[in-house]
């Protein structure tokens, strides 16, 4: 056996017990190895992070380092840390291919890297040998005298950004400090509405935040950014307010350096759309809107002249630190005749939006951006320039960020949209232009919402590098604006979230913060939370805030809607009438609320007052797809499937994609047994929608009437694929099962079905008379004896009938 030689540096390792062990477990592993060296080919080694001449920030925690190793036999490497005169300053092995130096290494390490170039050498050791013959690999790394000196604000999202926007309450905000080695702590959570992007004064005092713009509100907070912020509704604004109560989003808004203004995209119109893949699940991109100012000081709103023709769109502004200029993104806006939508992200006319979005969807068509500079002018304006470097190129530039000396600005760049682009690199050129730049840092999977540090030393930027789960890296800028390659910051990554919207602020590192949203208690944003409950399933807890809504508003047109909405889906139809009458009473002009309660009067069997609601629907807004094709349901339960057809097709005509009309217009046809016309659109739906279970129980319904059994099952089984838990396909299916003789698998379907409805003593009664068919008496006495149990008498005279 060799004789096993280890270093260990005096006063590092043997203070920490726990490495103690791990190096006594290297040892017994080299020991119990034999000396045979039968093999000495050399293998391969890749450091993969840090890169070479990294530059750390004196302040960051440990990195973890991490290596390849092409060598199908090594489990063992040693890592050789050697200070700029070549003198080994850690001396370590690993069983892992990652390392992060102790809290004492990693001083140490920075100490000596101040002024020159510090080595890391990694090199394998087979279990077979300690003396193989590898190739290691070496990397330098050096540490900066500037400090970042500031946390980083940033937002966690679970992916994909549907998921997230149908739970709220898993979005956080978190503060960052670098030089901490606990994960960056949440400052905001659990709150119903969406909060999203965020800026802070030049001095950090002021906080300016979206609260509420997912839901279809223009809300925006600005208030004194401290260790206890409330978010107050007298310290909220509302964009629409700045014309007259329209709606806006009110996007990427961003406050001024002193804190006086908030300048943002109103009047606006975006494709906000979701897409199947993980990675990219969202595009996003405005195509039409103009700068808008909200002046503190004076509580007025007014348009930024020189940046507000409706012919472009004008986003992403951005304040150069002194206040005197506003940079932002422009390109040619697309209208309504073109796009479909009138304002925000929801058509009105579905059929030209649909054929918009597709063309971006397939790429057939490009949306670019170039940035602009508009002086600011005491908020009066002037004239728009292109912003050489980053304008004119025949790419998409956007999110400027100017740093705070006022040099340089670094941009976003792809070739196309604006967001959640693969390609994207950030650039940088002098603030007033000039040859643009790759960065170094820049990673070869999307690189964007990037932020300076207050002393203009460091830059902050999110890549989805390592994953779909985008995470935050840090780069150094030096006074000619070269950079350095990028540092992950591991301790702002939270598993299973992606981490985006970093903003650094200008407060200390070490600030312990809490928000607390004080708003959601209050009248305007309970009204949101109520929605919000409602669209959760969680509709008797948002009728108690409508409740409370109504109580402290009782002209709140939207409470009395949104909790006629509520009642109607419990079912409580007087209640839903009654709130949908006081809503059109309040507000007679919405077309919406005619079609909520003309739809529930069909319901009712009330068809005389039922059409005449949808009728004023379609006269308030002839593109309501929805009033259409619920007329058409009305006609169909009147047995007029003619007149039905043709309204179903109006509807299809203004949203081709709603899978639902196609089921509905097959339904019609086969009603006038139209059958094969009938599969044809059910088809037609599954397909716009593989994940609806619709389509396939109502093809199962018509294959039924064609007598071809099998062929219905397999529909059913797809459709409960898809929804397993969709009672109406159980009890299809096990129907079917019974014709079929196939007893057993009725059997399964009726336990399922009995899982969800555990109180239906007919399920229990059908089920029993199954087993009798199949001859299991006993598991059918139990279950005639259970159906009587759960209030189903009949099952009494069977039970005495099999069961004595």
């Amino acid at each position: 056996m060799s004789k096993f030689n280890y270093k260990i540096t005096p006063g590092i390792y043997l203070r920490n017990y726990s490495k103690f062990i791990t190096l006594l477990t290297f040892a017994l592993l080299l020991i119990i190895s034999c000396e045979n060296n039968s093999n000495n080919e050399s293998t391969k080694i890749t450091i993969l992070y840090p890169q070479d001449s990294t530059l750390f920030p004196p302040e960051i925690t440990a990195p973890s380092f991490r290596w390849s190793d092409d060598s199908e036999v090594e489990n063992l490497w040693e890592i050789t840390v050697k200070d700029p005169s070549g003198a080994i300053i850690v001396n370590t092995k690993t069983i892992l291919k990652h390392w992060q130096p102790e809290k004492e290494e990693w001083t140490l390490m920075k100490e000596s890297a101040k002024t020159e170039s510090i080595a890391i050498s990694i090199k394998g050791v087979s279990s077979d040998s300690n003396t193989k013959n590898t190739t290691g690999a070496t990397i330098r790394i050096l540490c900066s005298a500037d400090e970042v000196g500031a946390p980083i604000f940033f937002r966690s999202v679970p992916l994909p950004f549907k998921f997230a926007r149908e739970n709220l309450s898993k979005v956080s905000w978190h503060l960052g400090n670098i030089s901490s080695d606990e994960k960056a702590p949440e400052v905001l959570k659990n709150i119903p509405v969406c909060g999203n992007c965020h800026s802070f004064s030049a001095d950090g005092r002021y906080l300016a935040m979206d609260v509420d713009a997912r839901d279809e509100k223009g809300a925006f907070v600005i208030t004194e950014f401290e260790e206890k912020t409330q978010l107050k509704e007298d310290k909220l604004i509302n964009w629409s307010d700045a014309q007259n109560g329209e709606f806006t989003y009110g996007l990427l808004s961003q406050i001024s350096p002193n804190g006086r203004y908030v300048v943002s995209t109103l009047k606006d119109c975006e494709i906000f759309v979701d897409r199947n893949n993980m990675e990219y699940s969202q595009l996003f991109f405005p195509f039409k809107g103009i700068l808008e100012i909200y002046d503190r000081e004076t509580n007025k709103y007014y348009e930024l002249e020189g940046a507000n023709d409706t012919n472009y769109v004008h986003s992403n502004p951005a304040w150069s630190p002194d206040g005197k200029y506003i940079y932002f993104s422009r390109s040619k806006a697309a209208h309504f005749e073109e796009s479909g939508i009138h304002h925000g992200s929801l058509p009105t006319n579905h059929k030209v939006y649909n054929q918009f979005l597709q063309r971006f969807l397939d790429r057939e068509k490009l949306f670019k951006f170039d940035i602009y500079r508009i002086p600011f002018n005491d908020g009066k304006g002037g004239k728009a320039e292109p912003l050489a470097g980053a304008s004119n190129n025949n790419l998409s530039n956007y999110f400027p960020k100017i740093s705070p000396d006022g040099k340089w600005v670094i941009f976003t760049q792809s070739e196309s949209f604006m967001l959640l682009q693969k390609d994207s690199k950030l650039k940088i050129i002098p603030a007033g232009g000039g040859n643009a730049r790759t960065l170094n840092c820049n990673t070869n999977n999307m690189n964007s919402w990037h932020s300076w540090s207050p002393n203009s030393k460091w830059l902050t930027f999110s890549s989805k590098a390592n994953g779909p789960y985008t995470q935050l890296f840090i780069t150094h800028i030096d006074e000619n604006g070269y950079d350095s390659p990028a540092i992950l910051l591991e301790n702002l990554s939270i598993k299973g979230r992606a981490a985006n919207i970093p903003e650094f602020v200008n407060t200390s590192p070490d600030m312990k913060l809490e928000i607390d949203p004080v708003f959601l208690e209050q009248n305007d944003f309970a009204l949101r939370t109520a929605q919000i409950k409602g669209k959760e399933g969680n509709l008797k807890e948002a009728i108690t805030i409508f409740n409370k809504v109504i109580n402290k508003s009782p002209k709140n047109h939207e409470a009395y809607h949104g909790r006629g909405d509520m009642y109607a889906k419990l079912n409580q139809r007087d209640n839903a009438i009654s709130d949908f009458n006081t809503a059109i009473k309040i507000k007679p002009d919405i077309s919406g609320y005619y079609l909520s309660r003309g739809t529930l009067l069909g319901e009712m069997g009330d068809f005389v007052a039922a059409y005449k609601d949808l009728a004023k629907a379609i006269k308030l807004d002839k593109y309501s797809f929805m009033a259409f094709s619920n007329r058409g349901l009305l006609k169909v339960k009147e047995g007029k499937p003619d007149e039905a057809i043709e309204d179903y097709y109006k509807s299809i005509a203004l949203n081709p994609e709603a899978a639902m009309t196609y089921v509905n217009l097959g339904a019609a046809k086969a009603m006038k047994r139209d059958l094969a016309g009938a599969l044809k659109e059910f088809e037609y739906a599954s397909k716009l929608d593989k994940n609806f279970a619709m389509p396939y129980i109502a093809k199962s319904m018509v294959k039924i009437q064609q007598k071809n059994i099998q062929g219905a099952i397999r529909d059913l089984d797809i459709a409960l694929q898809l929804e397993p838990n969709n009672f109406n396909a159980l009890r299809q299916r096990a129907r079917l099962y019974v014709d079929t003789k196939n007893f057993q698998s009725a059997i399964n379907d009726h336990n399922k079905m009995i899982e969800l409805q555990p109180n239906n003593g007919l399920l229990y009664f059908n089920k029993a008379l199954i087993e009798i068919h199949s001859g299991n008496k006993n598991a059918a006495c139990k279950d005639f004896q259970l159906a009587k149990d759960k209030g189903y008498l009949e099952a009494e005279k069977l039970l005495a009938k099999y069961c004595k």
